[in-house]
């Protein structure tokens, strides 16, 4: 026994003669294996006359036999796979170890339990079964099942279909084993689903938090998941059946469990039809001419049980158009009521805990809908806003439009939601093509988030008569959390609404992106003559808007005869001073700058904390090198060159490994990636970039507390960003990279449009036909030009030795290698000797992404100089000493014509080029300034005359070409860029400004 207990513990189990006679003989001696009753009970094991304990240690325990009372190899085996695993016979691993590592023998015995009540003084000594088979039996002991608690939950909550599951897996009805355990230890796991209408896999995948915490999901949902409104399937949204078909106060039934039980059976709905649309135009119109009659059940509450300024002053207008009952969610002295008599039919106080759908709830119920019924349209509103502007022209405009009810505004996205896809749109969608196309959409998504705002919302007569409606207003209890009461009242209102054909309309007529009242499209709304301000918004700023300190001023702006004074005593009454400033001075110079240089790098999310408590300063611009070559180079290289010397810019040039030495006053170089770097990256009003946001500044650097502004690395002859036909699939991707620039420059305005298709969502508006800085340099005088640009210009021209430089400069292709043109040796032979003839050397550029190098090395044997941005960082240099240019379809072509020297297209794969891997914006013979070539055969006719001069013609047809692309031919490009950021930071204004919404 030493041996099999040795064995067991370290996990070496073999079949052996050995093994065969000592657990036999262990199992003899136990006296618990009863031949008589194994023989009955399997009597296949009797006709074959074998030894039966020999068979339950050679097949009986495989098979699933069980070998004595009380102990279940099914139930053994299901509950500890380890065993299993190991291969070890459970009922002697039970007896040798199980028991005294607290493993039960089956469910029907509770080892635990009998040893603390029977053997309470041998209780770690005694083997609990082996007593009770011995023993205890005999005299009558009582036994208990195991404590199956998740099992018990799982059983009793209705949604465990038994047969559905061993029907669905055979595998699992021939074991034998218990469908719920099985669920429970291995189905969930395998993506095995309990019922029809549980989907594991779909709850796992639409709950991560569930499945981070490795919670089993029937389990979870059981308890808590339907009470959390969180659907356990595709086909079956939870809070529409529990609404629609059971007592939306009560939460002691599972609807699912309801369904299965008896909602199947009635063929009840299960969710919403997805095919949902309005046509514009419908709902309820009111008689033309015909004065409207109003009730208005009005909500409030106040911390400290008063009616403030702002409420007396938004009921006082109210009352203009609408008879109001007011309840206040709060404690309040009658004099403060009292406040508020001359406007509301009816004033009261209580405090319910319930919101601002509590006190609907309850004012519904008083006033009576027999009373409520006799009204044109019935406004539940609450003091959540501060009234900026007059209701006339809102009920002006809603009177006139048909629909059965309407809201201010609509919403498509909570802050549990913000993530989804369907939520992450950039720019504003007309309501019109909301109704018509998007409703059906929304009935998609796991959690559905699109609602009308209820802190102002009004119903007409088709809703009002409308029996679920009412229900779901008179059934308002209070809930766990304030996520559940929205879900339920405020977003399930709008969806049992829209779902049941009731017509909508939104006075605001754009859907705005995510949760416009809280955010920076607030301001824009103000445009479209909304009349609110939210007061969350200032006195949480939950989704972090930048610099609402100036929010008065944006508002007088505005709407110059708000009472932005009585706003003010109210926010400095009810909202703590310090939380107040936080919020408010998000990314703004008037932020206390006491942060120390971090030590270390921070992590992307210290980094993100850090960059919102850092102030940003509108002098500051930050020059972050280029992200493949880690150079210093292009238009951020020229732009520097602009304000190098202006003190009051402090400009910090972010490196990547390699030295950058400029000149200048108020200059810093530092490491990107280096502490210092943050810290200096995160103040920094402006930071000027030429790919993304991402790749440039490999920070999460918010681009609502800093202009980024995109200033590219050429003039785009083929489809990049947006636009490429090669990045069709990675277009939401690309579209939030953009969103994050401020602007992106262009060189006319033809390349305006083009650039506006490439970065979109940024709009034509948003760019900027500055001219590209870097071309300054290719016209600039030597003497003007920077220091490490004359001595790359004197290192190139000692090198060409008085010889012609033809420019070598492809394009970049994503298969790189195996997509270059093959040059044979002939042709190369003949390059050579053309070279020769007219005293000319190739120089060889290959695209900064390109790490093939492919021609440089074809093409090493003839005369040829190595160009490459790590030898000759600045390519105007190459422009001003060459006399030719080589390319393909390298938009390098464009700014080489502010030369007017000659070039030639090599485009031998034109159609496969334009058509398959990028496309192109523009037709390349209508646009390249030179022959374009298809064979090597016509490139070398083209270089022939390549150095002749062009006639009165041809010199007419190069200039036309190149004012597509130029507004300008001078070197003023970065003075005209630098006015544009200057405009910027003179009004403060930092960060990304949807649709330049001006405010």
């Amino acid at each position: 026994m030493r041996l099999l207990a040795r064995n067991l513990i370290s996990g070496k189990w073999s079949w052996s003669v050995d093994r065969f006679a000592v657990e036999m003989a262990a199992i003899e001696r136990w006296g618990i294996f009863d031949r008589n009753a194994y023989l009955k009970a399997y009597p296949d094991v009797a006709e074959s006359q074998v030894d039966p304990i020999r068979h339950y240690l050679v097949n009986g325990a495989s098979e699933g036999r069980d070998p004595c009372p009380f102990f279940s190899t099914a139930y053994y085996y299901g509950s500890n796979p380890d065993v299993r695993k190991a291969g070890v016979n459970p009922l002697v691993h039970y007896f040798e170890l199980g028991w005294k590592e607290g493993r039960n023998p089956s469910a029907d015995f509770d080892g635990a339990w009998y040893a603390s009540n029977h053997l309470p003084s041998a209780a770690g000594s005694i083997n609990p079964l082996l007593h009770y088979l011995t023993v205890g039996r005999a005299q009558g002991l009582e036994i208990r099942p195991v404590m199956d608690l998740a099992g018990d939950t799982i059983r009793e909550s209705g949604v465990f279909d038994p047969d559905y599951y061993l029907e669905r897996y055979p595998d699992i009805a021939e074991s034998g084993v218990d469908p719920v355990r099985h669920y429970l230890k291995y189905g969930a796991k395998e993506g095995r689903n309990p019922c029809a209408f549980f989907d594991t896999n779909y709850y796992l995948k639409n709950n991560q938090d569930v499945a981070r915490r490795k919670i089993n999901p029937l389990l979870h949902f059981c308890r808590v998941g339907w009470k959390e409104l969180r659907n356990p399937h595709p086909d079956f949204d939870v809070w529409w059946y529990w609404s629609t078909h059971l007592d939306p106060a009560r939460d002691d039934i599972n609807p699912l469990a309801h369904y299965l039980a008896e909602g199947h059976a009635n063929v009840l709905q299960t969710r919403p039809d997805r095919n949902i649309s309005q046509l514009t135009g419908s709902g309820w119109r009111h008689q033309a001419g015909a004065p409207l009659r109003r009730i208005c059940l009005f909500a409030g509450y106040d911390p400290d049980g008063i009616v403030d300024d702002y409420v007396v002053d938004y009921l006082r207008e109210l009352s203009r158009h609408a008879d109001i009952h007011y309840f206040a969610d709060c404690d309040m002295q009658p004099q403060e009521l009292e406040k508020i008599v001359p406007y509301v039919a009816s004033a009261s106080a209580e405090r319910h805990g319930e919101y601002d759908f509590g006190s609907y709830s309850r004012l519904a119920k008083s006033v009576g809908w027999d009373a409520i019924e006799r009204y044109d349209e019935l406004i539940l509103a609450n003091d959540s806003c501060y009234l900026l502007r007059g209701l006339d022209d809102v009920f002006s405009k809603m009177d006139a439009r048909p629909c059965d009810w309407w809201g201010m505004q609509a919403t498509k996205g909570m802050a549990s939601t913000r993530r989804n896809p369907r939520n992450r749109f950039l720019q504003p969608i007309p309501m019109e093509s909301v109704r018509l196309s998007m409703l059906g959409g929304f009935e998609n998504d796991y959690r559905y988030d699109f609602h009308i705002g209820t802190y102002f919302v009004a119903y007409r007569p088709p809703v009002i008569r409308d029996a679920q409606f009412r229900t779901l207003l008179e059934s308002v209890v209070a809930q766990e959390n304030k996520r559940n009461l929205i879900l339920k009242y405020e977003v399930g209102l709008t969806r049992s609404l829209v779902a049941r054909g009731f017509a909508f309309d939104t006075f605001v007529e754009h859907l705005y992106p995510f949760h416009p009242i809280y955010t920076n499209w607030y301001f824009r709304l103000l445009d479209e003559g909304f009349p609110f301000l939210k007061r969350y918004l200032l006195s949480e700023n939950h989704y972090r808007v930048p610099r609402l300190f100036s929010w008065h001023e944006r508002i007088l702006r505005k709407l110059p005869h708000a009472d932005v004074g009585t706003i003010q005593k109210n926010l400095d009454r009810v909202v703590d001073p310090a939380k107040l400033h936080d919020n408010l001075y998000i990314g703004g110079v008037q932020a206390v700058d006491d942060a120390a240089v971090p030590r270390k790098l921070l992590t992307d999310q210290e980094f993100l904390a850090a960059d919102q408590a850092s102030p940003k300063y509108g002098h500051w611009w930050a020059f972050p090198v280029c992200a493949f070559t880690r150079v210093f180079s292009g238009n951020e290289r020229a732009i520097f060159e602009e304000v190098k010397d202006d003190a009051s810019i402090r400009k910090i040039v972010l490196t990547r490994g390699i030295h950058v030495e400029v000149g200048g006053t108020n200059v810093e170089v530092v490491s990107l990636r280096s502490p210092l770097g943050q810290y200096l990256l995160m103040r920094c009003g402006t930071a000027f970039i030429k790919h993304s946001p991402t790749r440039n500044l490999v920070y999460p650097l918010s681009a609502d507390l800093h202009n980024l502004i995109n200033v590219w690395h050429g003039i785009p002859f083929k489809r990049i960003g947006y636009a490429s036909l090669d990045m069709q699939h990675k277009r939401q991707a690309i579209a939030r990279e953009h969103a994050k620039c401020r602007a992106v420059i262009s060189s006319s305005q033809v390349d305006s449009m083009a650039m506006a298709s490439a970065f979109y969502p940024l709009s034509y508006n948003d760019v900027w036909p500055t001219g590209l800085p870097r071309n300054d340099f290719i016209l600039r005088s030597f003497d003007r030009l920077p220091e490490d640009f004359r001595a790359e210009e004197g290192k190139l021209r000692e090198l060409l030795a008085g010889r012609r430089l033809v420019l070598f400069m492809p394009t970049f292709r994503n298969a790189q290698e195996e997509a270059y043109y093959r040059f044979a040796d002939e042709e190369i032979d003949w390059l050579g000797e053309w070279l020769a003839r007219n005293d000319a050397v190739l120089g060889m550029r290959e695209h900064m992404a390109d790490s093939a190098r492919t021609y440089t090395r074809m093409l090493e044997r003839i005369d040829t100089i190595d160009l490459s941005d790590q030898k000759f960082p600045n390519v105007e240099v190459l422009y001003r000493c060459s006399s030719a240019l080589i390319t393909d379809y390298s938009s390098c072509f464009i700014d080489y014509m502010l030369t007017g020297k000659p070039a030639v297209s090599f485009a031998y794969d034109y159609e496969s080029y334009a058509n398959v891997e990028r496309g192109s914006f523009y037709d390349l013979e209508f646009v390249f300034p030179g022959p374009v070539c298809r064979t090597f055969h016509g490139l070398g006719t083209a270089l022939e005359t390549l150095f002749e001069p062009r006639s009165g013609t041809e010199q007419v047809l190069f200039e036309w070409k190149r004012r597509l692309f130029f507004d300008q031919v001078d070197d003023c490009s970065s003075a005209r860029l630098v006015a544009r950021v200057g405009e910027l930071v003179d009004f403060d204004d930092f960060g990304n400004r949807p649709l330049a919404m001006g405010a």
